[in-house]
C-alpha cells in the first residue's frame, strides 16, 4: 500500500453500519452519497407521481364496469383523488411547521432582535388549529366517522345515483390519498421548508446585525456541493483557495467546512486542511471523524506527533468507548517510531513509543476486533505483530 493509499484510508469517514471504520475506501462512501442524494431529491416525490398516474389507470380500469357513464365516474373519481390529496397535505403542512424560538433576554443583539421581528401569526394559527383538530377529533370520534360514512354515500350517489355502488372506491381513494397528501407534505414541510426558513434565518441575522455578507459564500457553497474534487477547474480550485485567503475557515456551515477541509487536504494544504477539521468538529460536537481526520493529518503529513497525541488522549477521556481513537493513537506513535533512526529506535524513547502503539491498538481491538482486518493492511502499524495483540485480546 502506497503513503497516499494510506493517507485517503484515514481520512474518508465511513458509513455507518457494525462492520464499518474509519477507513473504508473512497468508492463506498460515494456509493452510499448517491444513493442517499437519490432517496432524498429525486425518487420520494416520482414515487407520488407514479402512484398517482397507476391510481388513475386503476380508476379507469374500474370506470369501463359502466360504459354510459365513463366520463363521469372517471372524472369524479379523480378529482377525488387529488381533493383527498390536497386536503391531506393542508394537514401535513400544520402539523409540519416548525416553531420559532423564543428571544434570548439576555443576548448581546437583543435590542437588534425587537426592533424587527417575525410575524408569528401564521404559526400561531396553525398551532391553534393543530389543536383544536386533535382535541375535536378526540371528543367527536364517533360523529366524524358517522358523518364519513355518509359522506361517501353521497359521493357514491352522486356519480351514478346509487348510494351503495362506488363505497368501497370512494373510501378507499379518500382514506389512501389523504394519508398519502400528509406524509408528503409533513416530510417536505419539516426538510425543504425547514432548510428554507432557517437560510432566511441566517440572511435575516446578518441584516439586523449590519455585518455584510461575502458576496462569494453562496457561490463557494455551490461549487463545494459537489464533492468530486478531481473533477474541479483551476478557476474553481483557485476561487476556494482564494475565499480562504480572504475570509479564513470559520464562516461556512458545519458541512461546508468539513467538504472545505476535504477539498484542502487534496490540494496538499495540509496546515489548513487539520485546522478546517477541527473547525467542523467544534461546530458539530458529533462528527468524530472530523476530529480523527485533523488528528491524522497533523500526525501523518506536519508531523505533529505530540499535539495530535494530546489531542486525542484528551478526546479518549471523553469518548473511552469509541475504538477508532485508540486506533490512531497507535497509528502515531508506530509513524514516529517508523522514523526514527536504528540508534534512537533501541532507546528508552523508542521503546516508549512501541510500548504504546502495542497499548493503544490493544484497547482498540479490545473495544471492536473488526478493527483487526484493518490493521493488518494499515502500512502505518508495520513492525508490530498484529496477530499476537489479537491473540491477547481473545484470550
Amino acid at each position: 500500500m502506497s503513503e497516499e493509499e494510506e493517507a485517503e484510508l484515514h481520512i474518508i469517514e465511513p458509513k455507518k453500519s457494525k462492520k464499518e471504520t474509519p477507513f473504508e475506501r473512497k468508492t463506498i462512501l460515494n456509493t452510499s452519497k448517491k444513493w442517499y442524494s437519490s432517496i432524498k431529491e429525486t425518487t420520494f416525490l416520482s414515487y407520488t407521481f407514479i402512484l398517482f398516474i397507476v391510481s388513475v389507470l386503476l380508476i379507469s380500469l374500474y370506470s369501463l364496469n359502466t360504459p354510459s357513464d365513463f366520463l363521469r365516474v372517471s372524472s369524479s373519481l379523480i378529482i377525488l383523488t387529488l381533493a383527498s390529496f390536497f386536503t391531506g397535505s393542508i394537514f401535513g403542512f400544520l402539523f409540519g411547521l416548525p416553531n420559532y424560538k423564543a428571544h434570548n433576554e439576555n443576548s448581546e443583539n437583543n435590542i437588534v432582535d425587537h426592533q424587527y421581528d417575525k410575524n408569528p401569526s401564521l404559526k400561531e394559527i396553525t398551532s391553534w388549529l393543530t389543536k383544536i383538530i386533535v382535541g375535536v377529533s378526540l371528543v367527536e370520534i364517533k360523529s366524524i366517522i358517522k358523518y364519513f360514512s355518509e359522506l361517501i354515500k353521497d359521493i357514491s350517489f352522486y356519480i351514478s345515483g346509487d348510494f351503495q355502488r362506488h363505497v368501497l372506491i370512494v373510501g378507499a381513494l379518500i382514506i389512501f390519498f389523504f394519508i398519502l397528501g400528509f406524509i408528503v407534505f409533513f416530510l417536505i414541510t419539516v426538510t425543504k421548508i425547514f432548510e428554507m426558513l432557517v437560510k432566511n434565518d441566517m440572511n435575516i441575522k446578518h441584516l439586523l446585525n449590519n455585518t455584510l455578507m461575502d458576496s462569494k459564500e453562496a457561490h463557494i457553497n455551490n461549487v463545494l456541493k459537489n464533492d468530486d474534487f478531481k473533477s474541479f477547474s483551476v478557476k474553481q480550485k483557485n476561487l476556494i483557495l482564494q475565499y480562504v485567503s480572504n475570509n479564513g475557515l470559520n464562516k461556512l456551515d458545519p458541512f461546508y467546512t468539513k467538504r472545505l477541509a476535504k477539498f484542502l487536504y487534496l490540494q496538499k494544504e495540509y496546515d489548513a486542511a487539520a485546522k478546517a477539521f477541527e473547525i467542523a468538529y467544534e461546530k458539530n460536537s458529533k462528527d468524530y471523524y472530523s476530529f480523527l481526520n485533523a488528528c491524522f493529518i497533523r500526525s501523518r503529513f506536519l508531523k505533529q506527533f505530540s499535539k495530535s497525541n494530546k489531542k486525542l488522549k484528551e478526546f479518549t477521556e471523553k469518548n473511552p468507548k469509541f475504538p477508532p481513537a485508540f486506533y490512531n493513537l497507535s497509528c502515531n506513535y508506530n509513524r514516529e517510531y517508523n522514523e526514527l533512526d536504528n540508534e534512537n529506535k533501541e532507546d528508552d524513547y523508542g521503546k516508549d513509543l512501541r510500548l504504546n502503539a502495542r497499548e493503544y491498538l490493544k484497547k482498540a481491538l479490545t473495544l471492536d476486533r473488526g478493527l483487526y482486518s484493518e490493521a493488518l493492511k494499515d502500512s502505518a502499524l508495520n513492525g508490530l505483530d498484529i496477530k499476537n495483540i489479537l491473540a491477547e485480546v481473545t484470550q
